[in-house]
């Protein structure tokens, strides 16, 4: 894989043969791609609906608190997500990507269902007073970045 613009590819020669081009490799369980961060990000998000719905029993057993699996959601679940966050490129689609995969964790551990027709800004302030003031996922992904 090389860092090239211009789109000019050149021959790589290790001993006289030839290397091979790739767009993209996983190195340290990160997707690295000439095309950006979005294929790291998507495949986050993938892992992340993985991760939750691998944990369905906990979020439907009624004798754990919402607090509770708001909490376990945002230490087991969200973690996920967040590796190695700090090396990505945001943009605005893939905030609202990262937006919309937040809320869709918090309306599933809510029992709250899309055609309910409930606001994201309902969900947060159920969310809130649930557990308290928390972070919201894009934030945390962007004080990360900024502290790396």
């Amino acid at each position: 894989m090389t860092n090239n613009t211009t789109g000019i590819s050149t021959d790589i020669r290790v001993n006289g043969e030839k290397l091979d081009l790739i767009n993209r490799f996983k190195y340290l369980r990160e997707i690295i791609a000439d095309e950006g961060s979005e294929p790291e990000i998507l495949a986050r998000i993938a892992q992340t609906a993985a991760a939750l719905a691998k944990l369905k029993n906990i979020w439907n057993d009624r004798n754990i608190a919402l607090s509770s699996n708001i909490r376990l959601m945002r230490s087991l679940v969200m973690s996920t997500f967040l590796y190695a966050c700090e090396s990505w490129t945001l943009t605005a689609d893939t905030e609202r990507r990262i937006q919309a995969m937040e809320m869709r964790c918090l309306r599933k551990l809510l029992g709250i269902a899309y055609r309910d027709r409930i606001s994201n800004e309902e969900v947060r302030n159920r969310t809130r007073q649930a557990i308290g003031p928390h972070e919201d996922l894009l934030i945390a992904v962007k004080r990360r970045k900024l502290k790396w």
